[in-house]
């Protein structure tokens, strides 16, 4: 019950997710509480929020269920994994674009495994991640948490797109500099492609102001397609749209504005058969090469 109240943040709605009466959440709380001879919670209104010593007794809660899952999918393991589950949580570019040929192998190879993919920005992957709401998730760019283990995936490649009427559609390369004054569209905060584009800019002197900031991929292609802008995207995302015509891709002359996207997974479950399971198979299908001649990027 403590877990559900942690996470609905309320008697009322634990009792409910649970079909129990309030006085039940309320009464094993308090029993908890006093085994723990500390409050838990801080009670406001119909809400409540965690104290410190919940904050704390919140992080071994997660630890244990992350530990009883595991030894539920160690068992699994021996039936192939069925009805296990498996939770990603990503961006959409891996989601899109470098993922797939995986989660494909997991569930061939493993016909019961059940795959959740939740796809958030870089900053909520993290999070997730750290929480240890997911099993697994890809980060990119210079991402580190002491929390967690990171494996190197694929490298991907950014580049400039432009509408087919822009002057750089007729050249194949620019460098960063050229970007002052253009109206820059970019992904939100908190994205590892903005915090990139963001970072290599200012170390090249140019400084970074979104007229536009959209949190989707394919949004600002169609801005950009429609002359509302320039922007900076991975190349494994605009593959398409520069095949057909639609977008030009002009590759920027420095080092600096690639990423390595890892797979990566909290430190506690580092023992954890379906987390190695995956990076096996991630390794055995070489998926950054597979990606690297179907979408553009490069393998590690």
């Amino acid at each position: 019950m403590f877990e559900a109240v942690t996470r609905c943040g309320s008697f009322l709605k634990a009792a409910e997710q649970l079909a129990v009466t309030p006085p039940a959440v309320s009464l094993q709380i308090r029993q908890l509480e006093e085994a723990c001879a500390a409050p838990l919670f801080e009670r406001l209104g119909r809400r409540v929020r965690l104290t410190s010593a919940g904050e704390t007794l919140r992080d071994y809660a997660a630890q244990i269920f992350a530990l009883v899952t595991d030894a539920e999918r160690a068992m699994e393991h021996d039936r192939g994994f069925a009805n296990a589950r498996l939770r990603i949580v990503t961006s959409a570019t891996a989601a899109a674009y470098y993922l797939p040929p995986l989660w494909t192998a997991l569930t061939h190879r493993y016909p019961g495994l059940q795959v959740e993919v939740a796809v958030e920005n870089s900053q909520r992957v993290q999070e997730r991640l750290v929480s240890l709401t997911d099993d697994i998730g890809v980060l990119g760019g210079e991402t580190t948490h002491p929390d967690l283990v990171f494996v190197p995936f694929v490298h991907d490649l950014l580049a400039v797109i432009v509408p087919p009427s822009h002057p750089w559609a007729k050249r194949r390369s620019i460098t960063a500099k050229a970007l002052r004054g253009e109206r820059l569209i970019l992904r939100e905060v908190g994205s590892a492609s903005r915090a990139l584009i963001e970072r290599e800019l200012r170390h090249h002197g140019v400084q970074c102001h979104a007229a536009m900031q959209i949190a989707s991929n394919e949004v600002i292609k169609r801005a950009v397609e429609i002359g509302n802008g320039v922007s900076l995207m991975s190349r494994a995302v605009i593959r398409r749209e520069i095949e057909s015509g639609h977008l030009h891709a002009v590759a920027l002359r420095e080092r600096g504005f690639s990423r390595t996207l890892h797979l990566a997974y909290h430190r506690q479950r580092q023992q954890s058969v379906l987390i190695q399971t995956v990076l096996s198979v991630a390794a055995s299908l070489r998926v950054g090469k597979s990606a690297a001649q179907h979408r553009g990027a490069r393998p590690l």
